[in-house]
């Protein structure tokens, strides 16, 4: 399921580069809100709405592929939280400007928080106690980057690409 997840970001980010080249007023900051528009909507927003629905509909099937027990409550709990956080991002092409910094902290603080913890599991922490995701030890390179990329990476696109869009800047 996460190779998925690295095909769907560099689909992303192909689309926005591309969409980015085919712009005729192409400046910095119109390119970086094109960029935080498609991951937003592209990664953030319409595919974690599936997945959110997944959680609620399938949350036993959901819980199993990601190495959580089933039967928790927490699972229908994360597949509404998911919506919610995926709604936002969504709303980003209807609402610009200074809207777009609301999605882009929530995803980028959760992106950062899952790589710390997903590291800190795999480095044999125990951040989540009680459910084994890998057997913890030592973290190799391709795991550490295999994480990254599905998490890490997103949270400092996101942020970077705010940063230089100058949404942040700008008042409600």
């Amino acid at each position: 399921m996460t190779f998925s997840f690295i095909y769907l970001l560099f689909g992303v980010l192909i689309a926005a580069g591309i969409h980015v080249w085919r712009l005729k007023n192409r400046t910095v900051q119109r390119a970086a809100e094109v960029v935080l528009l498609y991951v937003l909507v592209g990664y953030c927003g319409i595919p974690m709405l599936i997945f959110g629905g997944l959680n609620l509909f399938h949350p036993d099937e959901v819980a199993t592929a990601f190495g959580f027990p089933t039967g928790s409550p927490f699972q229908i709990f994360f597949g509404y939280g998911y919506i919610g956080m995926a709604l936002i991002a969504v709303l980003s092409l209807r609402y610009r400007g200074a809207y777009l910094v609301a999605p882009a902290v929530v995803w980028s603080t959760f992106f950062a928080g899952a790589t710390l913890i997903h590291v800190n599991h795999l480095h044999g922490g125990g951040a989540l106690p009680g459910v084994i995701l890998e057997p913890p030890g030592a973290i190799s390179h391709g795991a550490f980057l295999h994480i990254f990329a599905t998490h890490g990476l997103i949270a400092v696109l996101l942020m970077t690409a705010l940063a230089y869009s100058g949404a942040w800047k700008q008042r409600a």
